[in-house]
């Protein structure tokens, strides 16, 4: 998840750089890859977690309803830490926006 968001944190600020648009192709592409990255994470980290009901289609479920379970999961499984984790996430998966707006912003400078 981390190269995925940093490589495509650099290829939006690089393009930005030069008042290029990005392939919007390409980040519906990182953003499906990070989720499908979080929800094989979660799926893998919930088997260390016995306090975790794991159904058969668990990492189906999981898929289907990633955005209101994983900060449900993260919670439940690390109370106030979980919340830092999931805005750790939040922040790898905004990466290339984030870098894109400060581009922005210190060019109109």
């Amino acid at each position: 998840m981390v190269t995925v968001s940093v490589l495509m944190a650099l290829y939006e600020g690089v393009l930005s750089w030069h008042g290029l648009e990005g392939r919007p192709a390409l980040l519906s592409l990182c953003g499906t890859v990070f989720v499908y990255l979080l929800v094989l994470w979660v799926d893998t980290d919930a088997k260390e977690h016995s306090e975790i009901y794991r159904p058969f289609e668990y990492g189906y479920l999981v898929l289907l309803w990633w955005v209101p379970y994983v900060p449900y999961y993260l919670w439940r499984t690390r109370g106030a830490v979980g919340l830092l984790i999931l805005l750790g996430f939040t922040a790898l998966y905004l990466m290339a926006f984030l870098i894109q707006w400060l581009v922005y912003v210190s060019a109109a400078r």
